[in-house]
């Protein structure tokens, strides 16, 4: 990886981090600061009588910090990789502390390198075929009663009393977690929300919801070829990472669009999105961890990599599994080779696969940047325009980007606005 203070900060979890790393990014609350050819460390001052500890492993990148801090990485790691960028480190020996960390996580790889080859079958494949066999039954019966429920429901209208109240989404939604179709629990629960609290165009939206689940009740049943695999992906259930791997790889140089942390109450998600340079796709690598746990740590965000991913099994494959990245670098400042047309037909050909699909991924080679404050903003290319949507400090960093000129856009489609996440201004690519 090529380090400076751009890749530092494209490492950090929100905008907070990098604007109190760079507070901290001086000589000044700083001792013992110093790096070899695998690490970086030094002691932070804090409000304690003793200094936090941080470490970086550069191989990773991996961080570790003494702070309570429940950021990954932490606001002290991101301010010694800014020190060490910035010339202010020192070279010599890992201190012992240091070298005691870095040799766990070396064990760690070692056990990890012993488990199973992936596609080695279950010690007891008798049981692992009941057990498959129990779900199986158990989900179709819970997705028989789904329909009934669902036909009910439409048929005592949707402003039914019963429709408004939150008990009755929420106990069925517990039948089907007891039928192991957790998916479609949470889809439930979620349309229960929307008949409960009646937001703007709560008609359309209900209708809607409750057409795509009658819909993957009826695909549950009839569903064949790589759609089957959605169907049950949606039903709630996983592909094993092992599974994923044994099947076969798409191999690119992959640049690291965005990457977006999502705090939830008790789950941590991490995405990571790639675009393939040479096949012209996305990717998409999902992280998960408990809260205040660290995730795994990805190349950042403007960086690119040679590598062969493993995408799951499905009709539209987009999420991707990463064995392990080739040597990163930095990634060219273009990407994508289409327009507005090119993007929509992607979608429409994604959505005729995976009608559940709620967005999708797309690229605009080349597209001029207008917007203003309370008025419409469009990303325009030669072929048309799409509407902009996301947030107001996304949509202002990508016009101060392009100061009017051409870039190259990647975002999220949602059938009405496309969501920034990146772009390109022929020189670097940056995470918005």
């Amino acid at each position: 990886m090529v380090w400076s203070a751009e890749t530092v900060e494209g490492l950090a979890p929100d905008g907070a981090s990098v604007t109190a790393a760079r507070k901290l990014a001086r000589p000044g609350p700083w001792s013992e600061v110093g790096f070899d050819e695998r690490a970086v460390w030094g002691l932070c001052k804090g409000s304690g009588s003793r200094p936090y500890q941080a470490q970086v492993d550069l191989s990773g990148p991996a961080f570790k910090c003494s702070c309570p801090s429940r950021k990954f990485p932490c606001k002290h790691a991101l301010a010694l990789l800014l020190l060490w960028v910035g010339g202010d480190a020192a070279a010599g020996p890992e201190p012992p502390w240091v070298a005691e960390w870095l040799a766990s996580r070396e064990e760690r790889v070692e056990r990890a390198a012993s488990r199973p080859a992936p596609g080695e079958p279950p010690r007891d494949p008798e049981a692992a075929a009941r057990r498959a066999l129990e779900r199986e039954a158990r989900v179709a019966a819970g997705v028989e009663d789904l329909q009934r429920w669902l036909r009910d429901a439409v048929r005592g209208g949707l402003g039914a009393g019963r429709l408004r109240a939150w008990d009755e989404w929420d106990a069925f939604a517990a039948r089907l977690v007891d039928a192991q179709a957790p998916g479609a629990a949470s889809r439930l629960r979620s349309l229960g929300g929307v008949a409960a609290g009646r937001p703007d165009g709560w008609p359309e939206r209900l209708l809607s919801g409750l057409g795509l689940l009658h819909l993957l009740c009826e695909a549950f049943a009839r569903a064949d070829g790589p759609v089957r695999e959605d169907v049950r992906a949606l039903l709630g259930w996983n592909v094993g990472r092992e599974e994923v791997l044994a099947g076969p790889r798409v191999s690119d140089r992959w640049v690291v669009l965005a990457r977006v942390v999502i705090e939830q109450e008790r789950l941590r998600v991490q995405r990571t999105w790639l675009w393939g340079l040479s096949t012209g796709r996305p990717a998409l690598l999902l992280d998960f961890a408990p809260p205040g746990a660290p995730l795994e740590p990805r190349p950042a965000p403007g960086m690119a990599f040679e590598a062969a991913l493993a995408f799951h099994p499905s009709a539209t494959p987009l999420r991707a599994l990463l064995d392990s990245p080739g040597e990163v670098s930095g990634a060219p400042g273009t990407f994508g080779s289409g327009g507005a047309g090119e993007a929509l037909r992607s979608v429409a050909s994604a959505v005729a696969l995976n009608p559940w699909l709620e967005e999708w991924p797309v690229v605009l080679a080349s597209a001029v940047i207008d917007g203003r404050e309370g008025g419409a903003w469009t990303a325009a290319a030669e072929d048309g325009a799409l509407p902009l949507g996301g947030s107001s400090a996304s949509r202002w960093r990508l016009l101060a980007m392009s100061g009017g000129r051409p870039v190259s856009l990647f975002g999220l489609w949602d059938g009405a606005a496309l969501t920034p996440l990146a772009a390109g201004d022929g020189v670097r690519t940056v995470a918005l």
